[in-house]
Formats: structure tokens, C-alpha cells, sequence
């Protein structure tokens, strides 16, 4: 039996700091409980209103669109006051409303004044009374008058849309409340209804609502001093349970107001309409009739040295495009596309060369929208715009990362800031982040959450439910221990739930009008960003035009390259570089490609793309696209590049489904690899239109069984008037459409292909420039420019190491063709202090350090710019030794201080000396650093080793540890054991379904990748972090895939135990040599009382013994220190040894 009883005051996850509700979840609720509407009212916002109402039609159920806002009263005091929308004008007052509270927000508090709720009169049903509403306060702190005054005023403006609520959630007061509202609303003839303020489906739920509500207000479950502002209560209720809840209150009457106003509320959200805003044509056009002119000028202009035959060709596709633009009514989409991207070329904003199935448009060639002829490339028009299926066209654009912004502030001005936005994304809890989110509400030590987080794989797509599958460890840790099991008992429930609000990549809306008009916004402060309340995806439901505006940072490398190239050629008198005119079949470039070596080539440098380059080996431009359409999930599961390969080299014979479809698919050697060749198929064989063939290949995309019986049916009758047999017809269908579901958009690929086989070209000729433009693009990426930089030597480039007078903020090419370090690849240096030193330097050189104090305004920068710089070498050219420039550091800073308060006067300490006066006199017994101390300081400036290798440094200390370094490994295929600093550790199942780790290691002389099976693994784990020095031990033997990778010999390790340096240090040696030889007896016997003096520890434990080798009258002696002089000999340990005696004194044995 159907209940009249709705809910009109409902809490989704898309509150945001309270919720827990999904939409769906309401959805089933109202359903499980007969009702026959519920109303959506998040706080301050309509982030679900799409979803929701979509749901609610979809099952049957009324939708009610509404919001919960803060109202301020005139004394300025706020109450929640709950706004339902009666028609589709309230909703647009209500979007309005929202929208102007988000920019008139203060502190982070969004509220609205009563002059604002005024403005929906007649339009909206206005509720209060809850226990956060300004009439209730009004009520528990007596002030009666001041509630009258309230409550008259409401009901004079909304009259009999005017209502009050009830609620019984257990809070404070509720029934004081219910027992003084009631004769008054009866006396003002204010309508009541029960609510119950829901924010979550069952009782149970409440303490997971109350860890979202910590994890949003950054409190923890147990602090005292926490506000608790909600109770088990405020649970989906049914009907049944509302009445008996205010059994006393005439439950009848209450729950038919409740049904009365879900009458009275009937708003639909229109989505079979566009809103595309309005290009400015000249005068005497229209949208189409200068779309038309446009697009055949500047095609006239691009074909004018052209055959005849040829331009007509070009000219007919040009008005059949023009034709079915102008029909669909997108003439003003087209022109407001070419608009910002001529913009762009035209205020130095590079450009992609267009990415999508838009490549397929002629118009968009034209235009110079995109950058591929489509129809040398064969690329259709109709992948595009359908005219026998109209959807709105959606043009991705890439721009340069550093630039974007620039073309959405042109777009901004030009369209009218209320007219354009970006769009809102919802960042949800995800597996490792909820885990940590949880552990910290419960109060946890921070690593215990950390150390669960860390067990769950980092992969996209990962969920708690596949990594407790996927990982043993982690299972028995949950089944183990009590808290571990807590947590995740929480984060499972939590997982997925909106957690903050973000923006989107690249998504732009600009609408005829103000977007509030359409959608509500969302003002992010920090950003300072106008978003969409709804997401991309809501934003084109409601019909409006969404552009992507994306950040490629291929386009900013391209445009470095570029500029460094040009500038260089310049400098020797030699023509400069246009890429665009560049043939698209050089031989060094497919050389270049062949041999697989395409590290920061765009879209082909992973390893499996690596090994596909090498076995594909391209020699055409098509085949780039297609290596780009085969390199996906669908087609290297199905072996359809392992097919596509064959084929190329006659390993494989060249076939076809049939005869008719060699034009077709000669390109891909018989392979059905692209979109557009279903569709061509499809007109060749079965006499498809290519709008009809779209409509194939979406169905075929789907998979939908009805559809697809349809389309076969079409398809075999087209082919018999080919005279092709109705079961040929059928084989060929079912091919078709088994390789449909692996196709690629062309398009697309075709776009891509033209950046790979770009930056490919600048990697083959101009190797330094290109190079040093990928670095600049990585400069917050320590591991990527590690990476960069060990490709660098592979390529036998040179890189310079940071140099203060030299280096620039980015990496850029000197005169010698070698790279010099970007001083923005620093760790901890402040970016406005690398800008202030380039700029003093345009005028003056740097003597020294404290010269450099006098010139530059070290407070710019501050004592942790200082020290990065100085740990990263960049100071080595202006300072006696890397050790004396740490040394330095205070004195910098104070003289520092000093001269920025006289800025570009003279440092008081040195002001008398003269030009003579050394400034590092004092700093003359400082020790050099050790190499393996300097190695450290530049890994933490720099994220890793830059000058020197780890293992390298403490050679003389691990010649017993090891049997091999790596340059030394043989093929004999032995037991080796190996020194290695550990770089990568990637855990997997193998096919037993056992956890197996695969690692890569290096020692300075080479690298090196093992497998760790299952024993080893289950033994050694803990031992396996990266950037440790372990010692590695198994049989090797030639690894074929990286030795063709690098054209080089390469072994890989099937690894059987790992050991800490440490403990084996400890196990292998007997005693320690001190060679004092060099050393005057004074400076032994003082080294000697600063041994005895090493804190006691240092003698505890060990059992290595010192022996000193020294002279005496000329004579060589060996003494044993004694038993009291035992030690382990720890890397630490040998590091304060070489500190007292030296760095060359000290050898294991």
C-alpha cells in the first residue's frame, strides 16, 4: 500500500560535509517504502539534481527539487531555512539564489539574505522549524516576540507556501519546540508537516556518518570538545514510522501536508534542447552563411596550388560537411571553436593538432581547428556529426599546460565572465585515501593508517574488496589485529562517498546567458574558479555546450624545443624550424622509432610500446597510427597485434573478409583495426550510408542483443544486393563485429601519431634541445627527471651540474650543445628567488658567497632555498668546496639579513676589508665531505644521485660482500651475489596466484632487474624498500627484451635472498685496517682520545676489531686497539671511523 508520506528534507553524499546517502540509495529507500516522491535538499547546493531527477523518472517517482540554505536574519544571526522549487521558474530563482551566495560567501561561510528568498515568491514552498532554524532558536531562548515578527513576516510574503516543520530527532528542546509552534501556527494559519532531516538509510549507519562528518571536519571521533550535530535517528524512515513518531501531533494532517506540497512542486529538467551561445558574425550573416565563407576561403587558400580534379574533390566534401552543419544547427559551435584556437596560434598559445573523432571534419581542416587532412588520411566526416543520429559535436582541443589559461581568460572576456565556467568534479574516497581518512577520525597513529594504505596496490580502478583478494599480507593483517579490522570495517562503507569538490581538466561551459540561468555555481575560493554545480556529464543532459579545454604537456615541450632550436639556428645564420612543414616519411626518424629507443617520445614510451615499436618496426606515418589504435587493452588481449606485426613482415599471409574490403583494409594489412573502417565496410558491403553505419558501430560498441539482431538483418539484406551469400553475410557480420569492440576512434590516433612522430623528429635531429625541453617540463618531478637524466648519458648528452651563474630556472642548451641544470628542478628553492637571481645577474657577476649576499636579497629566498642550492652544488663554482659552503650557510644568512634591510648596500663584517680579504679564511679547517655525504646531500636537494653513484662511495667497504659488480656478470648463467642500490619494487600475482615481486637495482657499473618468487618474497619483504643498499644474491641470466632495448648485453636475476649491507658487513668482517701511516704521531694519539671519546654504544655489540698500521722509525707497525675496541662495522659506524682518521684510511678485511 502506497503511503502519502514523503520526505522532503533529504541529505545526499553531495552535501559534502554531512551525507551519506547516495542517489541511488534514495531512490531504492523511497521505493522500499511506497512513497510516491521524495525531495532532494543538499546544503547550499544542487551537485545531484541531475542524477536525482534522472533516477527518480527512470523509477517512477516524483522528483522534488530543493536545497537547504542559511538564512541571515537582520540582526545577523543565520538559520537553516529548507526552499523547494513548485515549477521550473523556482528552480531557476533557487540556481540564482545558490549561485550569488557562492561568490558573496565570507570566510568560507555561504549564506543568503531575506531579499534574495523574496525574489522566488509565488515560485518556491519555503519550510523552517528545524532545530538549526532561525524560529527554533527563536523559541528555546524565548524570544517570543521576535518568533511572532518572524513568523508573520514569512507567511505575509509566501502566504500558504509558507510552511513548518516538526521533527523528532532526539536533539535538545525538539518537544518544547513542538508544544509552543503549534498554537501558534494554528493562530497564523501556517501549514505543519513532520520531517526528519535524513541523512542516512538505517540506524546503523549513524557511526559511519559520523566518521564522514570527522573526516570532513578534520576532528576525531573521541574529541571531547567535538560538536555532535546529529543522532541515530536521522535515518530513512517509512511512513508507518513518521505517523506513530508524532502520534500526538495529528499524524494524519502532517503527513498529507508532506503530500500536499509534493503536488504542488512540479519541475522538469529540459534535455532534448541545446543552448549554444551565440558567435558575433559580421553584419549581413547569419551563423551558416558565414561559416560557409569562412571555410571556403581559407580552404581555397590551402588547395590553391592544386590540380583541379583535386579541388573539386576537396570543394564537394567541403559543402556536404557545410550542409549537414547548417542542418543540425552547430554552424555557431564550428565558429566559436576557431575563434579561441586562431586566438591562440595568433598570441603564441601552442595548439594540438586536435585529438577526437573532429579530425574527421573538413571544416575543421579548413578552419584550422585541426591540423590532419582527413581526407589524405582517410578520416570520416560522419565519425563526427551523424545527421542521421544528431548529437552535439564535441571538439577536445590541447593546448600548451603553461598557456591554457590564457585562452579560457579570452573566452571569459569575450562570451561575459556569468556566461562562462569551468566544471565541478567530485573527488570520492578512494581505497588508500579512506583507509587513511578513517584511521585518523578514529584517532589512530597516523602510521598505522599509513602502513594499511601502503598494502593497497596503487593502480587506477583499485578497491579495498581487490586488494584484500590480491594481498595475503594485508587479509591476515585485518583477520590479526582488532584495529586494522575497524578500519577497514569503516573505510568499506565509506569507499567511493564524495569527499571534496573539484574541477575538471579541461571542461569549459559557455552558455547564451548566465550559466545560473542553466545550472547553479560553485565559487572555489583557493582557485578562485567559478565551476557548474553539476559535472561534465549532467552539464551536456541539460543541453549545454561543454569545450574541452585540455593541458597537454607535449605541446609545452614541442613549443620549448622549438623556441631553443630556432634560436640556436638563428645564432649559426641557418633556416629555421616549422614543424608543420616537415615531411612525415623521414628515414632517421623511423630509424629513430625502429630501435624502440623512445624515452619522452609522446604516446610510445612505455615498455610494452617499446617492445611493439621494435617488433612493428614503422616505416610510414600510417603505422604509427597504427601502433597508437593496436597498443589498448581490447586489441593485445585479442592478438591483433601480434596478427597486425606478422602480417607487415609476410609472416603471416595478407587476407581479407572479402574482396570488396581490400580498399578498405589494405592500409592495416586485412586487419579490422579502426572505427571508421566498420563503417566503411559496412557502405561497401551491405550499401550503408556512413550516418547509417555510425548507428552499426555505435550498436556493435553496446552490444545491445535486440539492436544487434536488427542491424544483422539490415546488413545481410544490403549484401545480397551485392550478390554476396546471405552465410558469407553472416560471417562476415559476426567479424565485423567481434573486431568493432576493439576498434579505435582514427581520428583520434591519426591527431596523436602527428605529435609522436614530432617530438620523434626532435629527438632525432635536435637531441640536446628537446631534451632539455622535457626536463623543463618535469622540473616538480624528481623521478621523472632522474629518468631524463640517465637517458641523457645513454645518448652521450652532457648535463652540467646546477651552477648559480650560469643556470637558468629551466634546463636549457649552451653553446657546447650541452645541457645545463634548471635551477627549478631544486628541491626547496623558492621560485621568486630563482627570478630575482637571474635578474640581478643580467647586471653583475657573483665573486663568492657573500658577494652574492650583497647582490641579492637572500630573504627572498630564505635559509631552505640557501641550503638546496648549496647541497645541489650550485654555489661549487663560487665556493673553495661543497663542505665550506654548508659551512657558510649562517653566516650567509645573517650578512644576508643585514644587507636586504640596506638592499644593494654593504655588508657591515666586510664593509673595512679590502678587495684582497679572503671571506672563507675562517672556514679553513673545515673537512671536505665525504663522497657518499655529498652523494646524500645532493639526493635530498636533487630526489636523486647526480654526480656519483652510492655504491660506488663505499667500494672499499662491500669488496667482500660481493662476487660481481654488474658490469663483471658473465653468461655462465652462476650464483652471483650483488651489491645494489634498490630503484623499483612492483608486487604481482603470478599465474599460481601467488605474490612475486619484480625489482630493478643498480651499482654504478650497470643495472640490473630480478624476480623475487613467492619463498623469497614471503622471507625478504621488509627488507625491500627502495633507494636501500642491499645485497642481492641468485643466478642470472641475459635478459633478451632489455639487451634489444638497449642495444647492449643485460642480465636479470631470478633473486633467492636478500640482506641487509649491514648485517652482512657485520657477518664478513673480521677486522678493520686504519692506515695511519700519512698521519703524524700528534694527530694519531689525538685521533685516538676522539675514538676512545665515541659514545658507548659505538663499542657495544660488535666483534670487529681495529688494527692501526703506523710508522715507526721507518718502519711499518700493525697494533691491535684490544678487545675494549670491538665494534660492528655498520655504514655508520665506518662513516665516523673516516671522520676521525680520513677518507682513504679505512679497509675492511
Amino acid at each position: 500500500m502506497q503511503s502519502n508520506f514523503v520526505h522532503l528534507r533529504v541529505s545526499s553524499e553531495f552535501s559534502i560535509s554531512r551525507g551519506l546517502l547516495r542517489i541511488n540509495e534514495i531512490i531504492e529507500n523511497t521505493q522500499k517504502h511506497n512513497m510516491p516522491a521524495v525531495a532532494l535538499s543538499d546544503l547550499n547546493n544542487m551537485f545531484g539534481m541531475v542524477k536525482f531527477f534522472k533516477k527518480a523518472e527512470d523509477a517512477g517517482i516524483k522528483p522534488i527539487a530543493g536545497t537547504t540554505l542559511n538564512l541571515k536574519s537582520p540582526s545577523g544571526d543565520l538559520g537553516e531555512i529548507l526552499c523547494l522549487a513548485k515549477n521550473n521558474h523556482g528552480l531557476k530563482s533557487l540556481m540564482r539564489i545558490i549561485s550569488n551566495s557562492q561568490l558573496q560567501q565570507k570566510n568560507g561561510c555561504i549564506s543568503i539574505r531575506f531579499d534574495d528568498l523574496k525574489t522566488a515568491v509565488g515560485n518556491i514552498i519555503v519550510i523552517s522549524g528545524g532545530p538549526t532554524s532561525t524560529i527554533f532558536k527563536l523559541a528555546k531562548y524565548k524570544k517570543f516576540q521576535d518568533l511572532k515578527t518572524e513568523l508573520k513576516s514569512l507567511k505575509e510574503i509566501f502566504s500558504n507556501d509558507f510552511c513548518i516543520e516538526l521533527q523528532r530527532l532526539g536533539k535538545d528542546f525538539e518537544e518544547q519546540f513542538i508544544q509552543c509552534i503549534l498554537p501558534i501556527a494554528s493562530k497564523l494559519s501556517i501549514p505543519i508537516i513532520a520531517s526528519n532531516d535524513i541523512m542516512f538509510s538505517q540506524k546503523e549507519d549513524f557511526d559511519i556518518h559520523e566518521t564522514k562528518v570527522c573526516i570532513n571536519t578534520g576532528k576525531t571521533l573521541n574529541d571531547s570538545n567535538r560538536e555532535k550535530l546529529y543522532t541515530q535517528e536521522q535515518f530513512f524512515k517509512s511512513g508507518k514510522d513518521m505517523h506513530n513518531l508524532f502520534y500526538d501531533c495529528d499524524p494524519e494532517t502532517l503527513i498529507e501536508n508532506t503530500y500536499a506540497i509534493a503536488q504542488k512542486c512540479n519541475v522538469t529538467f529540459n534535455t532534448d534542447q541545446y543552448h549554444l551561445p551565440e558567435y558575433p558574425v559580421p553584419k549581413g550573416h547569419d551563423f551558416d552563411s558565414f561559416l560557409s565563407e569562412l571555410s571556403e576561403n581559407k580552404l581555397n587558400e590551402r588547395i590553391s596550388s592544386s590540380p583541379q580534379e583535386i579541388k573539386n574533390n576537396y570543394l564537394n566534401r567541403l559543402s556536404y560537411e557545410l550542409k549537414q552543419i547548417h542542418a543540425t544547427g552547430f554552424s555557431s559551435y564550428f565558429l566559436i571553436v576557431s575563434d579561441f584556437i586562431q586566438w591562440s596560434k595568433d598570441n603564441d598559445v601552442p595548439v594540438g593538432p586536435g585529438r577526437g573523432s573532429g579530425a574527421g571534419s573538413l571544416v575543421a581542416y579548413a578552419l584550422g581547428i585541426t591540423a590532419l587532412d582527413p581526407i589524405e588520411h582517410n578520416l570520416l566526416f560522419e565519425r563526427f556529426i551523424n545527421p542521421e543520429r544528431i548529437s552535439m559535436p564535441d571538439f577536445d582541443i590541447d593546448f600548451c599546460m603553461d598557456k591554457r589559461d590564457l585562452v579560457i581568460d579570452y573566452v571569459a572576456q569575450k562570451y561575459g565572465k556569468s556566461s562562462v565556467s569551468q566544471i565541478a568534479t567530485f573527488g570520492t574516497m578512494a581505497a588508500r585515501a579512506v583507509v587513511r581518512d578513517v584511521a585518523r577520525a578514529l584517532g589512530r597513529p597516523y602510521a598505522l593508517g599509513d602502513r594499511i594504505s601502503k598494502m593497497i596496490p596503487f593502480v587506477p580502478g583499485m578497491t579495498l574488496q581487490k586488494a584484500i583478494s590480491s594481498q595475503p599480507i594485508l587479509k591476515k593483517m585485518i583477520q590479526e589485529e582488532d584495529e586494522v579490522s575497524e578500519i577497514i570495517d569503516l573505510a568499506y562503507k565509506l569507499e567511493g562517498i564524495a569527499r571534496n569538490v573539484g574541477k575538471h581538466a579541461g571542461g569549459l561551459v559557455i552558455s547564451p546567458g548566465s550559466i545560473s540561468d542553466f545550472c547553479p555555481t560553485y565559487f572555489d575560493p583557493q582557485s578562485d574558479s567559478l565551476l557548474t554545480q553539476f559535472d561534465k556529464d549532467d552539464v551536456e543532459t541539460i543541453g549545454l555546450v561543454k569545450f574541452d579545454f585540455l593541458g597537454l604537456r607535449t605541446l609545452t615541450v614541442i613549443d620549448k624545443a622549438v623556441k631553443s632550436i630556432n634560436s640556436y639556428l638563428f645564432s649559426k645564420n641557418e633556416q629555421s624550424l616549422d614543424l608543420d612543414t616537415i615531411q612525415l616519411d623521414d628515414p632517421k626518424v623511423f630509424e629513430l622509432l625502429a630501435s624502440g629507443r623512445t624515452t619522452a617520445v609522446f604516446q610510445l614510451e612505455s615498455t610494452g610500446m617499446r617492445e611493439l615499436i621494435r617488433r612493428l618496426k614503422p616505416t610510414r606515418f600510417e603505422e604509427i597510427t597504427a601502433l597508437l589504435a593496436l597498443y589498448r587493452p581490447g586489441p593485445l588481449e585479442s592478438g591483433m597485434h601480434d596478427e597486425f606485426v606478422n602480417r607487415k613482415h609476410g609472416k603471416s599471409k595478407v587476407t581479407f573478409p572479402h574482396q570488396l574490403l581490400e580498399p578498405v583494409l589494405s592500409e592495416t594489412y586485412g586487419v579490422i583495426l579502426y572505427q571508421e573502417q566498420v563503417m566503411q565496410a559496412a557502405q561497401v558491403l551491405a550499401d550503408y550510408s556512413l550516418g547509417q553505419a555510425d548507428i552499426l558501430r555505435r550498436a556493435m560498441g553496446k552490444k545491445k542483443v535486440e539492436e544487434m539482431e536488427q542491424q544483422r538483418q539490415i546488413f545481410v539484406d544490403g549484401c545480397s544486393k551485392n550478390k554476396i551469400k546471405k552465410a558469407t553475410a553472416e560471417k562476415i557480420f559476426d567479424l565485423i563485429e567481434k573486431f568493432a569492440g576493439y576498434g579505435f576512434n582514427k581520428s583520434h590516433s591519426a591527431a596523436y601519431a602527428m605529435l609522436s612522430y614530432q617530438t620523434a623528429y626532435l629527438k632525432t635531429y635536435f637531441p640536446e634541445h628537446f631534451m632539455a625541453a622535457v626536463l623543463s617540463t618535469e622540473l616538480g618531478n624528481t623521478d621523472k627527471i632522474s629518468t631524463l637524466i640517465n637517458e641523457c648519458e645513454e645518448m652521450k648528452i652532457k648535463v652540467l651540474s646546477p651552477n648559480i651563474k650560469t643556470s637558468d630556472k629551466y634546463f636549457n642548451v649552451n653553446s657546447d650543445l650541452n645541457i645545463k641544470y634548471g635551477l627549478g628542478a631544486i628541491k626547496g628553492v623558492a621560485d621568486s628567488f630563482i627570478d630575482h637571481v637571474i635578474k640581478v645577474r643580467e647586471e653583475t657577476k657573483f665573486k663568492d658567497l657573500f658577494d652574492l649576499t650583497k647582490k641579492v636579497n637572500i630573504r627572498l629566498g630564505g635559509k631552505k632555498s640557501i641550503e638546496a642550492l648549496t647541497k645541489a652544488g650550485a654555489f661549487d663554482e663560487i665556493a673553495p668546496s661543497r663542505s665550506i659552503a654548508l659551512s657558510c650557510i649562517e653566516d650567509i644568512l645573517r650578512e644576508g639579513q643585514k644587507n636586504s634591510s640596506q638592499y644593494g648596500g654593504t655588508s657591515d663584517l666586510f664593509s673595512s676589508m679590502e678587495e684582497v680579504f679572503d671571506p672563507y679564511e675562517k672556514y679553513i679547517n673545515v673537512k671536505d665531505l665525504s663522497e657518499e655525504d655529498l652523494l646524500n646531500y645532493e639526493r635530498d636537494a636533487l630526489g636523486y644521485y647526480f654526480s656519483g653513484h652510492p655504491v660506488i662511495a663505499i667500494e672499499k667497504a662491500i669488496k667482500n660482500l660481493r662476487s660481481h659488480t654488474i658490469r663483471d656478470v658473465k653468461d655462465d648463467g652462476g650464483r652471483v651475489k650483488i651489491v645494489g642500490l634498490l630503484n623499483s619494487y612492483r608486487q604481482i600475482r603470478d599465474r599460481s596466484n601467488k605474490q612475486v615481486a619484480f625489482i630493478g637495482f643498480d651499482d654504478g657499473t650497470g643495472s640490473m632487474e630480478g624476480i623475487v618468487g613467492a619463498e623469497a618474497l614471503e622471507k625478504y619483504h621488509l627488507l625491500l624498500k627502495e633507494n636501500s643498499i642491499l645485497i642481492f644474491a641468485g643466478s642470472v641470466e641475459i635478459d633478451e627484451y632489455k639487451s634489444k632495448e638497449l642495444n647492449r648485453r643485460m642480465y636479470k636475476m631470478k633473486v633467492v635472498s636478500v640482506s641487509s649491507l649491514n648485517e652482512q658487513m657485520g657477518k664478513a668482517n673480521k677486522f678493520i685496517m686504519i692506515d695511519a701511516t700519512n698521519l703524524s704521531n700528534d694527530s694519531i694519539q689525538s685521533n685516538l682520545v676522539n675514538l676512545k671519546n665515541l659514545n658507548g654504544d659505538f663499542w657495544k655489540h660488535g666483534n670487529c676489531k681495529i688494527h692501526l698500521k703506523m710508522l715507526h722509525e721507518n718502519s711499518e707497525a700493525i697494533i691491535e686497539l684490544g678487545e675494549k675496541f670491538t665494534l660492528i662495522p655498520s655504514s655508520e659506524n665506518i662513516k665516523l671511523l673516516k671522520e676521525i682518521f680520513g677518507e682513504e684510511t679505512i679497509q675492511l678485511n
